[in-house]
């Protein structure tokens, strides 16, 4: 009898690795595809130093459960303090908010840019104004060139008597 309860007792577990996609934008996002799991059935921990620690356990047939456990490491620049997950639709979205950098007031941009931004701009704006210049000598010679085979062929076609 004492055998039988133990048996019925046993869990078996279905240890998976759950999809994973980032989103990177003003801030960082997680998603990772759990269907068929509850929020009660979830549990994330931001550790230290410097992880967030995402596992999930949910009931199958019998005495069978599924799992999982899955470690991010928590990028410098994130606001540790204000990182959210939600679950809905079967996907689980943990997001990781950045840090806004402060940067020094300067008296010489006027823009909340850093200098090496605008640096950049810059010199991939004089780029562009290269690239201009190049393209439009080439549109330029070739009107030029049809201007002048437009005027040898009215010669040489419609004669010298103008």
């Amino acid at each position: 009898m004492e055998t039988q309860i133990e048996e019925t007792c046993k869990l078996y577990y279905d240890d998976f690795e759950p999809f994973c996609q980032w989103k990177r934008e003003e801030h960082e996002t997680l998603e990772i595809y759990l269907q068929d799991f509850k929020k009660q059935h979830l549990r994330i921990l931001v550790e230290k130093p410097g992880v967030v620690t995402i596992t999930g356990e949910r009931p199958l047939a019998g005495t069978r459960r599924s799992r999982f456990r899955k470690q991010i490491k928590i990028p410098k620049n994130c606001k540790t303090e204000e990182i959210r997950a939600t679950l809905g639709c079967g996907v689980l979205q943990i997001r990781l908010p950045k840090q806004t950098p402060a940067f020094p007031e300067s008296n010489t941009t006027s823009s909340s840019m850093p200098s090496s931004y605008l640096l950049d701009i810059q010199s991939s704006s004089s780029r562009h104004t290269e690239v201009i210049t190049k393209l439009a000598l080439q549109v330029l010679a070739g009107v030029l060139a049809v201007m002048v085979a437009s005027g040898a062929y009215a010669y040489h076609h419609c004669g010298h008597a103008w």
